[in-house]
């Protein structure tokens, strides 16, 4: 079964990419942008919407700067990016120039999928909100990949994807930590067994390797062209440069 076998092969296959670094890319220069303002009552942070590309965007859809990152739930260099970006990147994102597109990528493969099932549990303007606080707290329910057993591998061999999801949703805390913003106990299980979604995971992660030559995470694309980024300071300055103010 092909959905199956690549769940199961993606901690190896997947996590042979490095979690962190991008190779050398251009990005758009220029004058600064003029601001564009929100619609009224809103703002541009306020305004997100599920992508084509399995992903979600935050911001003027037809911002001058489009920003995309593909990040792992469970990669370091992810976290470190979102607790430092979010204040500021907010900021570039509400004056109508910056739009940021998040793509989730499994690149431990089957370890990621309960963490973004969990963080789209609520819906796209949940998104956002969810992913920064699991990557707030990241090191705390990803240290518990531990309480995963032999026995438990063992049986994960066994296991359909929705199967093996929510095993690793509850060994790592995921459902406690999801039950204490708003999201019931049975709708977690339900998120984690999401078939559908799950197989939407394995394709956009297929798809970043295909179209857009992702290795590891962070990755990121500003206008399509691929940053020599993988700190907040680096995307900003790459930002900044294209006009962003």
């Amino acid at each position: 079964m092909r959905i199956k076998s690549l769940v199961l092969a993606a901690t190896a296959a997947l996590a042979l990419a490095a979690c962190g670094g991008t190779d050398a890319g251009g990005a758009p220069k220029g004058e600064p942008i003029a601001k564009v303002a929100a619609p009224a009552g809103k703002a541009w942070v306020d305004v997100i919407s599920k992508t084509e590309a399995g992903g979600y965007k935050m911001g003027n859809p037809d911002a001058k700067l489009q920003l995309i990152e593909y990040g792992a739930i469970t990669c370091p260099g992810c976290a470190q990016f979102s607790v430092q970006s979010t204040e500021e990147l907010n900021e570039l994102v509400n004056t109508g120039v910056v739009a940021m597109e998040f793509r989730p990528y499994l690149v431990h493969g089957v370890q990621d999928i309960p963490g973004f099932l969990l963080a789209a549990c609520s819906g796209a303007e949940a998104f956002f909100p969810l992913t920064e606080q699991l990557y707030a707290d990241q090191q705390t329910w990803l240290s518990k990949i531990s309480t995963v057993t032999e026995a438990d591998q063992q049986a994960m061999q066994k296991m359909t994807p929705a199967e093996i999801s929510t095993l690793l949703g509850t060994k790592m805390g995921l459902i406690d930590f999801v039950k204490s913003r708003g999201i019931s106990e049975d709708q977690a299980k339900s998120c984690l067994s999401d078939k559908a979604a799950i197989d939407a995971l394995i394709a956009a992660t297929e798809k970043g390797t295909q179209d857009d030559g992702v290795t590891g995470t962070p990755f990121f694309l500003l206008n399509g062209a691929k940053l020599d980024a993988s700190s907040w300071n680096q995307v900003k300055g790459k930002l900044v440069e294209a006009g962003a103010r």
